[in-house]
Order: C-alpha cells, then sequence, then structure tokens
C-alpha cells in the first residue's frame, strides 16, 4: 500500500517475534506497517558472501586477528551492528550485545535451533505450557523444523521434518554419549528451522554453518517465507531505514497515539498514527526505546512505572570446546556434511554443594572457517603441516554447552549517557557473572571434557563466557501477572499502557538452558490470535444492528 499516515498495528522490528506478527495479521486483513531500522538484504546477499569454509582462503578475512581465537568466528561478521548504531555503546570489557540492524534482524545469522521450553520451563511463569503448545505446533509447521521424536519431558517433541543423516563425528558423539550410562544424558538429531526436503528449491545445500547466513533460504526467515505472501498485500507495509525514537501519547493517558521515528534515508522524523503498538525490537532495543519515551507523567520512561522496564537481563552461560578426534584421521568425507551442528546434547550437572541442574548443548562438525590447527603446527617443518592439515582436515569437533539464566534484578539495562550517530540516547548495561555461574560452566566444562575423551579426542581448547556471547537475551520486559514483579501481562500487553505489548526474548521471565527463538515466535503466534479476535470483537460491535419489528 502507498505510505500510510495511520493504521490498525505498527510493529516494530522484523525478527522472530515480529514477522510472524506481520504475517498473521495482515493475512487476517488488519492494516499493519512493519517498521524495521535497517534495510532489506539484497536477495543474492549470502551468494556473494559465501560461507565460510568453503572458499580458498578458508575464511581469513582482514577481520581475522592472529593467533586467532577458533570460538571467535562466530562473532566477527560485517552484519554486526558496531557502537555507533547500536542499542549501546558497545564498551570494550563489556557486555557484548549483538544486534543486526536488517530485515530479519539476528535471524539473518541464526542458525535455526527451534526447541520448545518443557513444561517444568514454565513454573514461574503465568502461563504454562499446555497454553503455549498448539501454538509451538503451529509455528514448527510454519518454518519447517527438523528433528526426530525422542519422548524425553525435558525436550518435548513437536511437528518435524526429517533432519539430515548423522555423520561419523555425530556418531562418534551419539556413542561416548551411550557410554557415560547416565540416564539423564542424551544425544539426539538436532531441531532446526532448516528445510531439508531435497525436492524444493530452497532445499538445504549442506555448507556445514548455518551462522554465517544461508546462501539459498534454507533456513528460515520473515523475508524469505512469510514477507512475499503479505508483500502485495494492500493492507500490508514494510517501511525499511525507519529507526524508532519514541512513542506518542498524550501525556498521563493510558493509549498511545503512535510512533516517531527517523528515516533515515532522509534524516526527517515522521510520525505513524496506529491503534495498537507492537514493540519487537529485541530483549535490549524495547526497553531502549520505552526509556527514551519518558514523559512528564512518567519521567523513567513508559511502561516502567513500577521500574521493572530493563531489569533482569538475562543471557546463558556457556562453555565452548574443540578438538580434533583421532578417530577420523586419514578419513575422507564420503558423507553429506550437513549443517554443522546436527546433534542437540542434554545432560546435567552437579554443584559443589549436591545440587544439579540441567543443561543442554550441541555437537558441531564442519568444514574449517579458520584452519585454527596450524598455529598448533609451528614445530613442523612446512612440508609435514601440510600433511598435518590434510590428514586432520574432517576431525574436528566443537561442543557447544548452554545452561540457563539467572534472572537477577542487578543484571539490568539504565538510560545510558551516550548518544549513537543519528543523535538517539543509547543504554547502559549492568552485568556482572555470579558464582553459581561460574560453577555451572565448571560442572559443564568437564562434563563435555569427559565426553571428548571418550570420543578420541586429542587436545582440547576451550572457552567460557557469560558476557552477551549466548545471544539470548532475555528478561528486561519480563511477563508476570503482578505488575511490581514485571511489564507484560500473560496477553503480552504492557501493565501500563492498554495498546502496547511487547513481543520479543525480554518477556521471557527466566530464560532455561534452551534457545529461546521458538518460544518468541509461538508467543508471536499467540499474540497474532488474540489481536485478530479483538479486532473482530470490536468489527462487530461497530456493525449497526438490525431493529427488531
Amino acid at each position: 500500500m502507498a505510505e500510510a499516515l495511520s493504521c490498525d498495528v505498527v510493529i516494530v522490528g522484523t525478527g522472530a517475534g515480529g514477522g510472524i506478527l506481520a504475517y498473521e495479521l495482515a493475512k487476517a486483513g488488519l492494516r499493519v506497517v512493519s517498521l524495521e531500522q535497517g534495510a532489506m538484504l539484497a536477495a543474492d546477499h549470502f551468494k556473494i558472501h559465501a560461507p565460510p569454509g568453503g572458499t580458498k582462503d578458508f575464511g581469513i578475512g582482514p577481520d581475522t586477528t592472529w593467533p586467532s581465537d577458533p570460538h571467535d568466528s562466530l562473532f566477527i561478521h560485517p552484519l554486526f551492528a558496531d557502537g555507533t548504531v547500536g542499542s549501546t555503546s558497545a564498551p570494550a570489557g563489556g557486555f557484548r550485545h549483538f544486534q543486526v540492524l536488517a530485515v530479519n534482524g539476528l535471524q539473518n545469522l541464526w542458525n535455526g535451533v527451534s526447541v520448545r521450553f518443557s513444561p517444568a520451563d514454565f513454573r514461574t511463569w503465568p502461563l504454562s505450557y499446555d497454553d503455549l503448545a498448539p501454538h509451538y505446533g503451529a509455528i514448527e509447521r510454519k518454518i519447517s523444523v527438523c528433528g526426530t521424536v525422542e519422548n524425553l519431558p525435558e525436550l518435548p517433541d513437536g511437528d518435524f521434518i526429517p533432519p539430515k543423516p548423522l555423520r561419523p563425528a555425530d556418531h562418534l558423539i551419539v556413542d561416548a554419549v551411550k557410554s557415560l550410562n547416565e540416564p539423564y544424558s542424551h544425544a539426539i538429531p538436532n531441531r532446526k528451522a532448516i528445510n531439508t526436503r531435497t525436492d524444493t528449491a530452497s532445499s538445504c545445500m549442506s555448507t556445514g554453518v548455518c551462522t554465517s547466513g544461508c546462501p539459498v533460504g534454507a533456513v528460515y526467515k520473515f523475508s524469505s517465507r512469510l514477507l512475499p505472501e503479505i508483500a502485495l498485500l494492500p493492507n500490508y507495509e514494510l517501511r525499511t531505514n525507519a529507526k524508532v525514537v519514541r512513542l506518542l501519547r498524550k501525556p498521563g493517558a493510558r493509549q498511545l497515539s503512535g510512533v516517531e521515528y527517523i528515516d533515515l534515508c532522509s534524516g526527517k522524523r515522521k510520525i505513524l498514527d496506529a491503534r495498537i503498538v507492537v514493540l519487537a525490537a529485541g530483549a535490549i532495543e524495547t526497553p531502549r526505546i520505552l526509556f527514551n519515551s519518558a514523559d512528564e507523567a512518567d519521567p523513567n520512561g513508559l511502561a516502567n512505572r513500577h521500574g521493572q522496564v530493563g531489569i533482569r537481563l538475562q543471557d546463558n552461560p556457556k562453555i565452548v570446546l574443540s578438538t580434533s578426534l583421532w578417530k577420523l584421521w586419514r578419513k575422507r568425507r564420503d558423507y553429506d556434511i550437513g549443517y554443522g551442528d546436527l546433534l542437540i546434547l542434554l545432560s546435567q550437572g552437579k554443584l559443589p554443594d549436591g545440587t544439579s541442574f540441567p543443561f543442554i548443548g550441541h555437537a558441531i562438525h564442519g568444514l574449517p572457517d579458520v584452519p585454527h590447527y596450524l598455529s598448533g603446527l609451528k614445530a613442523f617443518p612446512p612440508f609435514l603441516k601440510e600433511r598435518l592439515a590434510r590428514m586432520m582436515f574432517h576431525s574436528y569437533v566443537t561442543l557447544g554447552l548452554f545452561c540457563a539464566g539467572e534472572p537477577t534484578p542487578a543484571n539490568r539495562l539504565r538510560p545510558g549517557n551516550s548518544v549513537d550517530r543519528y543523535g538517539v540516547r543509547q543504554v547502559d548495561v549492568e552485568f556482572t557473572v555470579s558464582g553459581s555461574a561460574q560453577a555451572q560452566m565448571d560442572a559443564m566444562a568437564a562434563w563435555g571434557q569427559r565426553l571428548l575423551r571418550r570420543a578420541s579426542s586429542t587436545l582440547i581448547y576451550g572457552t567460557r563466557d557469560n558476557s552477551g556471547t549466548g545471544i539470548h537475551y532475555a528478561g528486561t520486559t519480563a511477563i508476570a501477572d503482578d505488575p511490581g514483579k514485571g511489564v507484560v501481562d500473560t496477553d503480552l500487553k504492557t501493565h501500563d499502557i492498554d495498546n502496547l505489548f511487547i513481543c520479543d526474548g525480554g518477556v521471557i521471565p527466566v530464560l532455561p538452558d534452551k534457545h529461546l527463538t521458538l518460544t518468541i515466535m509461538a508467543l508471536a503466534n499467540r499474540l497474532a490470535n488474540r489481536l485478530v479476535e479483538q479486532a473482530q470483537q470490536h468489527e462487530a460491535l461497530a456493525e449497526p444492528q438490525a431493529v427488531s419489528s
């Protein structure tokens, strides 16, 4: 549609939650405008920028640092926003906030992991697993999640298409997990939003990695799967390069009138009136917008009358272990490399006080991004280095293990002292890692090392982190029945503003060990159903009633 001055629903963000909402609401006939701060990437963007491991230079580029950290490659990508345009100023040594300012958001570099939270994960929520289960199923069918039925209570099954076949490295890991003889430890095929159907145009082409962007659109993202179905509808509009500055209302009113944003192409500020506003910009950007919408009636920011916006920032503590499996030395590749992390690992760790905790992870095997092993061959003469490198090339395995976040009020966002290049105030992040998180990372590392040794590991390179590199940001606009404990209610409506909804990772009150993306999308599906029902009821009340004779 032509650029509208008003709409039924404005959605800020086109990522996990925003994309699903835009699709469902536009399909239902509501007048919808999506605002995205970044641009639409070219259709061939990830074909031009080929996935790592498939190029002659092993993916080594101008940003590669030597000696390189093999676990850093996931966090060096030109699409990640820097401190001049992002939500935070990205201070050195501080919490690392990764943000992609483009249509699809972080899902441009998403590895597709799509797991359901378990009933136990909802024990602190005002919603139950049963409330969300039908929406999980609807999303799994819509985005094509591959996986297998395993009947594990801690990882509920879904509606799956077949996954890629396991590879020799995967079988070594599966056998190693079985050899532990732990009833709570499992290695099963990963559950990912990847089209594995070979008879379709967007079928996975097996690059061995998804986190650098899929060149054929096999991994779900809004622009390739859902946007084409609504892009030409007269009731839908996607505005790119539209940076939301603040939400608009009359002082003290419980209703927003719309949003103010900067058209980054022209530099002009524009206003879009809307009956409903949905913030789906992420657990750090959404609070920034709320803080920057402060007025005389709410000087601490909108939807923040109870001081709940920005507190309890969470990300998953993680450990990463990489090694070469000597049982795979000299092996040639006669198998489908697939999409990198073909296995999910589940287990429990024990803390020094004897208590146990669950954790989840992935076993990753792919074509090397950067030949990190070369730094370990310094002592060998040149003619041996090539032979050794070739011998080990298909033997590398990485484990990434994650435990639950901690809803600590002191880990929080505050209105910052810095501004981005557009003059919009950023947020500061206050985040410390607890002793409990450190102990859990110790326990996960010990389990991972034990597993890899049973799988024939050689030297094991390990790192740990809880400073944002999990990229599973949650908790900052939590869902709660009590306005004194959270920002949104069970319908994701803010407690303070009647026509303002939030649908991103910020609403998840306690981040379990599992990836949160599928849950955000299921919440978006549920919210879309609610908003469509409300619109239908509103229309029914507005229709002239027949006069009885």
